[in-house]
């Protein structure tokens, strides 16, 4: 297996390197370095500089970037909304003094070490805790993550900060889940983890610091972004823009997207998104109500976050690097081929997305059911179940 995971992470860094030297010598064409970058460092000045009304506007505010960047792009944008709840922009803030150039890699390094604290903090294995701070960081998903210049790594961060400190520090542990709303897909099972611990006060702490955050986005840039962004969201989810769909939501992994290419009719595929969405509430509620240990219910989380959420990108894979590289590190003195073959697959996701072309990509949603399949089978193993026991404690 190792031979494999070392060709596709070679793959995934290679995509990266011709990425800024010439984009699309290998796997897909992203263009440029940082398109996604472009979009949150396009977004944040235009509202520093008074022009909130461009960032609500898909088709100007794609055309406002093809202008600004026209000589970083190889080819013109299609469609590059703004679609994130104005609660982001207070993240991106500080970034936005530093220029394109400066903010897109002072964003990657600032994530990614977060990114390492968290798994490096209350780690269960803390002899092996560099290396999976390593191998999380040479996933393929992380290469693409620093190719597209997205987010990723700061939401791995918070969900593995999040809950590693909710036993001894609930009150912060909740306060940094309820920054992910910042990303409301990845938010959406948050709450269930807390009410599945019973940890009614990390709750009550998790809506305070999203309300903070929110309430700091209106008073720095107004509240007529929260007035437009509000019903967009809900426009998304009931009747999505026919150009997001076209040129955004198909392009991931998720359960609809795989559902669609698949040739399902969209309805079909959008109940099978929303029974995803439950069955993976369901899952991470089950997972922190059970006995399972820290590390194996932040797995649970991480892959039914991913699994539930109606749009997600190869980088968000992620956070499906962290779940299984944390999977297999707490078996590495007794390694099971399974559980290698389900970690190669998961490791290979973002390689195979977009599904659109990647008829292979399509099978994704399975992989991630398999891991969670794994990590709730240990409740039937008491070997294993005592071993998490005496961990957890």
């Amino acid at each position: 297996m190792l031979p494999a995971l070392s060709i596709a992470t070679l793959f995934g860094w290679g995509i990266l390197i011709s990425t800024f030297v010439h984009p699309g010598w290998i796997g897909l064409n992203h263009i440029a370095p940082g398109t996604d970058w472009m979009v949150f460092y396009g977004a944040v000045r235009s509202v520093l500089a008074g022009n909130p009304a461009l960032v609500t506007d898909g088709d100007a505010f794609t055309a406002y970037l093809n202008q600004s960047f026209a000589s970083w792009l190889t080819v013109p944008l299609a469609f590059r909304p703004w679609f994130y709840p104005p609660s982001f922009l207070v993240l991106l803030l500080p970034f936005a003094p530093l220029g394109f150039v400066g903010s897109y890699v002072a964003f990657q390094a600032a994530t990614a070490g977060l990114l390492a604290w968290a798994l490096r903090n209350r780690a269960d294995q803390p002899r092996l805790t560099p290396w999976i701070i390593a191998a999380v960081l040479i996933s393929p998903s992380a290469s693409l993550n620093l190719a597209d210049g997205q987010c990723a790594f700061l939401v791995a961060a918070l969900l593995v900060a999040g809950v590693r400190l909710l036993g001894p520090r609930p009150l912060l542990g909740g306060a940094i889940l309820g920054l992910l709303s910042f990303k409301p897909q990845f938010f959406l099972l948050v709450p269930l983890a807390l009410l599945g611990l019973r940890q009614y006060r990390s709750l009550c702490a998790a809506a305070c610091s999203a309300f903070a955050l929110a309430a700091a986005s209106a008073m720095i840039f107004g509240v007529e972004l929260w007035l437009w962004w509000i019903p967009q969201a809900f426009n998304n989810l009931v009747s999505p823009d026919a150009k997001w769909l076209t040129y955004g939501r198909i392009w991931g992994h998720s359960v609809w997207a795989c559902a669609v290419l698949l040739g399902l009719p969209e309805r079909l595929a959008s109940i099978l998104q929303l029974a995803a969405i439950l069955s993976s509430a369901a899952a991470t509620f089950a997972a922190f109500r059970s006995s399972l240990s820290t590390d194996n219910r932040l797995i649970v989380l991480l892959a039914a976050t991913v699994l539930a959420a109606p749009h997600s990108g190869p980088y968000d894979a992620t956070l499906l690097a962290v779940a299984i590289v944390l999977w297999l590190a707490a078996s590495i003195d007794t390694p099971r081929f399974r559980d290698w073959l389900i970690g190669l697959g998961i490791w290979m996701v973002p390689l195979l997305s977009p599904a659109v072309y990647i008829p292979a990509g399509r099978l994704s949603p399975l992989l991630i059911v398999a891991l969670i399949g794994l990590v709730f089978g240990t409740l039937r193993s008491p070997a294993k179940f005592l071993g998490e026991h005496v961990t957890a404690k």
